[in-house]
């Protein structure tokens, strides 16, 4: 099908000329723009006219939108388009490409935001700011009475809770749009949700077509480039402070591990009561405290001054970007440049500036007025800005999706027949966490090899030393070691190589999986003669994302070292947590001892131990020690001491060892054991203790 083209199919229009939408202004799309267009319109084994698509910075992601809605609307001459951005420019920037590359009226062209409130009654496109959108979105729509198409730029920033509510926006057809869709979430057991199975992947629809900056590498899309990789060192002082809170965080994370709280579950854990929810906040609090001053160290602004004395005396003069993590350092940093009177002017631009004053920093920067801009996260995402030929990150996040999307601010093709030579320069903390954002990602195989430099300033030096490489070498990625074993798990345990899987297990000793946080695995397969291979107790191990291979950790002279040991069929299974309405009512009948039990699995008559000792002893843990149930008549009220001794005649017939068991609302005790949960006895009341 040509770009020229409709889709066939019921309703499909031929008189273009009646549907202003189905009728824009030239544009020519490359090849593979069209092939994304193709990808979203067909629909394959999804549903047509959905889906996302992930497109570099600079691959013209409004245009290819564009020629989508063009699409649709020949299918639906009454379309309405409702047009999703995360920020005030962004929205007047897709404003002007509208109106520039399609026929519309510009007064059927409407605004939803802070100043203005159209709507889709009265507009065929509606570009609106996405806080704003999901407050009003999807009531908008339901009042238009007419198709609607969503498109959502800057998709990932939809994902988050505050705003999602704009995907629930009535709309037969959906488009995303980002130039890195993956957002950094994890589920309940700490594990990266995939795009596809996110909110957003199940609302927009999947990720269908990637051009990433490999591929606009591969085709020619990029112009030519070189980047600079500059390690800065703290000085004394802040080295023996940044020793001292990455101390506290190791111990704090320890602490954290024995309540079962891995570093991906931390923030989620900072909520919770007693002790536990303690750590976590210190735990958060003092990573914060590092970052911030790694944010601040003395050499960034040194360094990145002397870059920017070596761009002024060049003969091109370029005209160079400054991206900064945190507004007031951005701030402090602009003025340090303009006091150390360099001869022209800096701009700043920044979310907490006057919308003017923003408005006027973007158009001297374009203009070559103010050669110079320094910027906080904004003009990381989306904003168009052609004439940047130096980009110099100061400080970012450890997110290889942000750097990916600072280095496509400069890596903007020029149209115009020009050449255009662009340098990104990263500026990191040498010999500290700043680095590891080199383990996460092979930036030769990404960028080009040939295009990195790399250097190391040392305290107070005039000029850099140069470095054969980058500070850490990424190990193999789960997909490079699975192919390196033909996709086969080996008969006997391989070491593991890749990063160690973020998604953590426990195995007991009786063939039970759980959570980190004690949920109950339904499905734990041949789990625990996997991981016997290297722990014959059990212990903790993990499954990794994308192929479910079974990773068991191990420390061995002080190191700690992990072990392929097998592969799960089918992913893992949670049985439904207390309070579920298909566990809230115990069976009328009294089961067995050790059958399996249906009954509720709270635990809200407590947790106690059997003990061998003595015959068996029900054992609970007190503020003073341990104690043991009555199971002398004298000792307490009847009917509580029965209790224990029907319960300790029970355990005795299941033939298990001394074992954990848990008393719920209905009054059954249970356990687990096997990978299920069974029952032991009713004891209504529980039991008799001493005074």
């Amino acid at each position: 099908m040509s770009a020229a083209e409709g889709p066939a199919g019921e309703g499909y229009r031929t008189d273009a000329s009646a549907n202003r939408l189905a009728d824009p202004r030239h544009v020519d799309l490359a090849p593979w723009q069209l092939d994304a267009v193709e990808t979203w319109v067909s629909g394959s084994d999804r549903p047509a006219y959905r889906g996302t698509l992930e497109i570099f910075t600079g691959g013209g992601k409004s245009l290819i939108a564009l020629e989508c809605i063009r699409r649709a609307a020949f299918l639906e001459p009454q379309l309405r388009v409702a047009i999703v951005v995360p920020t005030l420019a962004l929205a007047r920037q897709w404003h002007d490409v509208v109106l520039r590359h399609t026929m519309l009226d510009p007064r059927d062209v409407g605004r939803l935001d802070g100043e203005h409130k159209d709507d889709l009654k009265s507009k065929r496109i509606l570009i609106s700011v996405l806080n704003t959108a999901a407050e009003r979105l999807p009531e908008l729509a339901v009042a238009a009475a007419a198709p609607l198409m969503l498109v959502v730029d800057e998709c990932h920033r939809a994902g988050a809770p505050r705003f999602s509510r704009v995907l629930e926006t009535r709309a037969p057809f959906r488009l995303g749009l980002s130039a890195t869709a993956e957002r950094d979430d994890v589920d309940e057991q700490g594990l990266p949700i995939q795009y596809d199975d996110h909110i957003l992947g199940e609302k927009l629809g999947p990720l269908v077509y990637r051009f990433d900056l490999r591929a606009a590498r591969k085709v020619g899309w990029l112009p030519e480039y070189t980047v600079h990789h500059h390690a800065v060192e703290l000085t004394p002082e802040e080295r023996r402070r940044y020793e001292q809170l990455t101390r506290r965080i190791d111990d704090l994370s320890e602490r954290l591990d024995d309540f079962g709280v891995p570093s991906s579950l931390v923030r989620q854990a900072t909520g919770r009561p007693g002790e536990m929810g303690a750590l976590a906040r210190s735990y958060v609090g003092t990573v914060a405290q590092r970052k911030d001053l790694l944010y601040r160290a003395g050499e960034r602004t040194r360094v990145v001054t002397e870059i920017l004395c070596g761009l002024v005396d060049r003969a091109d003069k370029p005209r160079a970007l400054f991206f900064h993590e945190r507004i007031d350092e951005a701030v402090d940093l602009h003025r340090r440049l303009t006091e150390a009177g360099l001869g022209f002017p800096i701009g700043l631009e920044h979310s907490g500036l006057p919308e003017a004053q923003r408005r006027d920093a973007l158009a001297r920067f374009a203009q070559g007025s103010t050669p110079v801009l320094v910027s906080v996260k904004s003009l990381i995402e989306g904003i168009d800005v052609p004439d940047a030929d130096v980009g110099i990150s100061v400080a970012s996040s450890s997110s290889v999706r942000q750097r990916v999307q600072a280095l496509g601010r400069v890596l903007r093709r020029r149209f115009d027949g020009g050449s255009k030579h662009a340098e990104m320069h990263i500026i990191y903390v040498h010999d500290t966490v700043d680095e590891a954002i080199y383990a996460k990602e092979d930036w030769s195989d990404l960028t080009g090899e040939a295009v990195n430099r790399y250097r190391l300033w040392r305290v107070g030096a005039a000029e850099p030393d140069d470095r054969q490489g980058p500070p850490r070498t990424p190990r193999p990625t789960e997909d490079q070691f699975w192919d390196s074993l033909g996709r086969k798990v080996p008969s006997e345990p391989v070491l593991w190589t890749p990063d160690l899987p973020v998604s953590e297990w426990s195995l007991d000793s009786r063939g039970s999986v759980t959570t980190v946080t004690d949920r109950l695995v339904a499905n734990a397969q041949d789990v625990a003669p996997r991981v016997a291979l290297i722990k014959s107790g059990g212990g903790r191990f993990r499954v990794s994302n994308r192929h479910r291979l079974i990773v068991v950790p191990d420390f061995e002279g002080g190191e700690v070292r992990a072990w392929l040991v097998g592969r799960l069929a089918e992913p893992f299974e949670l049985i439904a947590p207390a309070g579920a309405e298909t566990q809230s009512v115990a069976p009328a009948e009294e089961p067995e001892p050790g059958a399996p039990y249906c009954g509720p699995n709270d635990r809200k008559g407590g947790s106690y131990h059997i003990r061998q000792k003595a015959g068996g002893v029900i054992e609970r843990r007190v503020a003073s020690g341990r104690e043991w149930a009555a199971v002398d008549p004298s000792d307490g009220p009847a009917d509580l001491v029965d209790n224990a001794v029907r319960l300790l005649h029970a355990w005795r017939r299941t033939g298990e060892s001394g074992l954990q068991f848990h008393l719920n609302q209905a009054g059954d005790a249970y356990y687990v054991s096997g990978g299920q949960i069974r029952f032991l006895a009713r004891v209504p009341g529980g039991f008799a203790w001493p005074n």
